[in-house]
């Protein structure tokens, strides 16, 4: 079987932003959706561990330091970033953000160690002067400037008929499970990116290994499900994916 392609680690919690269409605001189950609105970091010892195991499987692929949040927000994202790249072995090392709490401080600190940052501009006033500064902070980092971001649909986003886009998708295989490994700030996996609260309950790590997640049977199973056409209906939670 092949290995992962990313590993993506969500670090901290919070995001300084409520924008309606990100499935963490959207989600209607708000109990599920709490801890993202409190103060809650992966632990340092836990991320290092996380890394280490994908050193002894020697797993060459990309690093995420990001996912429903903003990682600026967490004050360790530039020792967290400068671990990854002492690794040498991992390829690329990156992460999101809406570049809110980006400044020179925080820029001299990523740059070199991150391979690329994806910043991502959600308001409309002044983001073209906006992109040109940040891509004067950094000198061996690659800016992405996302100048016309927008959120992708999303089981409960408001801005897009989600039934019908789950209608149109439910027949088509979906790769998603084959892509990343996902550890989010409460150590579960996750499945996919839409699997916001651990909708499979794939365990958490480091109780199993990501070795033991990855080739686990049950991961197995569903991914070999979802690679089908129409795989998507034995899953209530896929079956509702408005995702192509």
């Amino acid at each position: 079987m092949k290995s992962f392609k990313f590993l993506d680690l969500e670090t901290c919690s919070l995001c300084n932003r409520r924008c309606p269409t990100c499935i963490r605001n959207s989600h209607p189950d708000k109990e599920k959706v709490a801890s993202f609105f409190k103060k809650i970091l992966l632990p340092y010892d836990v991320i290092k561990e996380a890394l280490d195991q994908c050193r002894d499987l020697e797993f060459y692929g990309g690093v995420c330091l990001s996912h429903y949040n903003e990682p600026l927000l967490d004050d360790r994202i530039v020792q967290i970033a400068m671990l990854v790249k002492s690794y040498g072995m991992f390829r690329p090392i990156y992460l999101h953000t809406n570049g809110d709490f980006l400044d020179e401080f925080v820029a001299k600190g990523l740059d070199g160690f991150l391979d690329r940052i994806h910043i991502s501009f959600y308001d409309k006033e002044g983001k073209e002067e906006k992109a040109r500064w940040t891509n004067s902070l950094f000198k061996k980092t690659k800016v992405v400037n996302l100048t016309m971001s927008d959120h992708v649909p999303t089981h409960f986003s408001p801005k897009f008929n989600v039934n019908e886009l789950a209608l149109k998708h439910q027949n088509k295989r979906c790769l998603e499970p084959q892509i990343r490994v996902i550890i989010n700030h409460r150590r579960e996996y996750l499945l996919c990116c839409d699997d916001v609260v651990g909708n499979f309950d794939l365990g958490t790590f480091p109780e199993i290994s990501i070795k033991d997640f990855w080739f686990g049977e049950k991961r197995i199973k569903i991914m070999n499900d979802l690679d089908k056409e129409g795989g998507r209906l034995k899953y209530g939670y896929c079956k509702t994916c408005p995702r192509p």
